[in-house]
């Protein structure tokens, strides 16, 4: 481990992508989700963000998000990067950037974000069939504008 101190996880959320402000920093989040349907298998994402916050922690630390079928063999994505925390008190923005995802089944995921291979948070998302919606008849008089 980089130090003793093991940082901890504010939060881990899954979005259509992150846009940072130039002059404050700040960041927003756009197009929350933590579903994803689809109509075909594989299911290939065309691009997604994963935002972490942590804190506590000081030093340099190896991390690495990972995305996993509940059954535990399927690998979705992995991406990893370092983080450094000078000060425990300081909170650290993490944006992973994923492009073209595949998701080779349906089911329950895990995203885990782990420091230095322990892991601090995870969270689920679903991949489910898209429902097919049952077209819809327009009576007679109506078609007909009458």
């Amino acid at each position: 481990m980089a130090t003793l101190e093991t940082p901890m996880g504010l939060s881990l959320l899954i979005c259509d992508s992150v846009i940072e402000d130039k002059h404050t920093g700040k960041k927003s989040l756009v197009g929350l989700f933590d579903r994803i349907q689809t109509q075909n298998l594989p299911c290939v994402h065309p691009g997604m963000a994963v935002f972490v916050s942590i804190t506590g922690g000081r030093g340099e630390y190896p991390c690495e998000i990972i995305c996993r079928h509940q059954n535990g063999n399927t690998l979705a994505f992995e991406a990893k990067g370092k983080v450094v925390l000078r000060d425990p008190r300081q909170v650290v923005d993490l944006v992973f950037r994923l492009n073209g995802i595949r998701f080779p089944e349906l089911g329950l995921y895990w995203v885990t974000f782990q420091v230095d291979e322990v892991p601090i948070m995870m969270r689920p998302l679903q991949v489910r069939k898209r429902e097919q919606k049952e077209p819809t008849e327009t009576p007679p008089d109506e078609a007909a504008g009458g």
